[in-house]
């Protein structure tokens, strides 16, 4: 199941035992931490084994081989998905310069750069929720096609392998412990 963060929604998903992923666009990730925590002891109180009930998040971004041109590239078609969620949601608002900037730092949810800096939030993001999946939903109509083959050509043989080393190094550092 996904959403967006409604508390309702996750107790009564974590209580059937469903899988949950999370829409980590309109904030940061820390911002879904109590969600998640939530989630897994209602799943657990309700009886539902810890290894079936698998969370997830997906964020919106964008990668090309250089991360200024990447922050330019990607503003314009967020700012148009978001000025058009904008229109009905009451509690969107159409998306500023500095708004879209700000969702690019590490308070912000929003997953631009290059190849490194994309691991790097990609990382940090899975760290923060204790994820057992990430999704990066790149645009796909609002980018010209060579550029979007060539974001996931890089997150396929750039991001996801630094990821993957980041959390297997992690996980032999642990079981040295």
């Amino acid at each position: 199941m996904t959403q967006e963060g409604n508390v309702e929604s996750t107790i009564k998903i974590a209580k059937k035992g469903l899988p949950i992923v999370y829409a980590v666009i309109g904030a940061g990730a820390h911002r879904f931490k109590p969600l998640v925590d939530a989630y897994r002891k209602v799943a657990r109180n309700s009886g539902h084994d810890p290894k079936k009930t698998k969370v997830a998040a997906h964020s919106w971004g964008w990668i090309a081989d250089d991360h200024d041109k990447a922050v330019e590239e990607y503003y314009h078609p967020t700012k148009v998905i978001t000025d058009n969620i904008a229109k009905d949601r009451p509690h969107w608002s159409e998306m500023t310069k500095a708004q879209y900037l700000y969702s690019l730092t590490d308070e912000g949810a929003t997953i631009v750069g290059d190849p490194k800096r994309v691991a790097e939030k990609i990382i940090k993001t899975i760290e923060t929720l204790d994820l057992d999946r990430f999704f990066l939903h790149l645009p796909i109509g609002s980018m010209p096609h060579e550029d979007v083959l060539r974001a996931i050509e890089l997150y396929g043989k750039e991001v996801v392998p630094i990821v993957r080393d980041y959390f297997a190094k992690k996980e032999e550092n642990q079981s040295q412990d």
